[in-house]
């Protein structure tokens, strides 16, 4: 990743941080109906792994709002069919070593809350999305093999090289939230971005902290 999209990742955070705090700490309001800090993560396509951070708004128990930042590193699009990465040992150890690629995405997106019962409710969102990621080429080479006493390794039959690309992603979610306290619940979801780089599906598991807007139970 180059300096200029690092500087505006760490700068998206701060805001969401800054912007949860001011918030939270000002209580809630009779448009927003809840408003919570979310920290998710899961798996998805391309054998990737992820995590998220981000804020959520409810407005009038109809819409949602969310400004998030998500972090994936995922098997290369293009990987050759043959491809195979640099195996071997180290005092016993066995490793694989394949190719990754790394993506951060800046999301924006609105959509629809609906509620499911007293404390549960799911959203649907889409939006754009600024992305930054790895792009790997691929060239065929020779494998080489090393061994002595207490180590051996086999290189990979091919050579990588990473190029940074950034572009634009159209991101659409879905979620489902629990509140199980006042300031803190769980949630899961499911997500697909598309763009020009890498285009990533997948589920996440997440926690809630902040104002959850739990009802209380009704007395008979």
């Amino acid at each position: 990743m180059n300096r200029t999209s690092k500087t505006l990742i760490n700068r998206t955070f701060l805001c969401i941080m800054s912007l949860a705090f001011i918030i939270t700490a000002s209580g809630q309001t009779k448009t927003m109906s809840k408003f919570y800090f979310q920290a998710g993560a899961g798996g998805g396509t391309h054998e990737s792994g992820s995590y998220d951070l981000g804020i959520q708004a409810i407005f009038k128990n109809k819409w949602s709002a969310t400004l998030s930042y998500q972090e994936l590193s995922m098997s290369p699009k293009n990987k050759p069919e043959d491809y195979q990465g640099e195996t071997g040992y180290a005092l016993f150890i066995f490793y694989n070593d394949e190719v990754t690629a790394t993506m951060n995405l800046i999301n924006l997106t609105a959509g629809r809350y609906f509620k499911l019962g007293r404390n549960t409710w799911a959203t649907t969102e889409a939006g754009l999305s600024y992305v930054s990621g790895e792009k790997v080429s691929f060239q065929h080479s020779q494998v080489t093999s090393t061994n002595v006493l207490i180590a051996a390794s086999t290189s990979s039959n091919y050579t990588t090289t990473k190029e940074n690309k950034s572009s634009v992603g159209f991101m659409m979610k879905a979620d489902v939230n629990w509140a199980f306290s006042s300031f803190m619940g769980l949630g899961a979801g499911v997500f697909a971005n598309v763009n020009s780089i890498q285009s990533p599906i997948g589920f996440h598991v997440k926690l809630l902290v902040g104002n959850m807007g739990r009802e209380k139970k009704n007395k008979k």
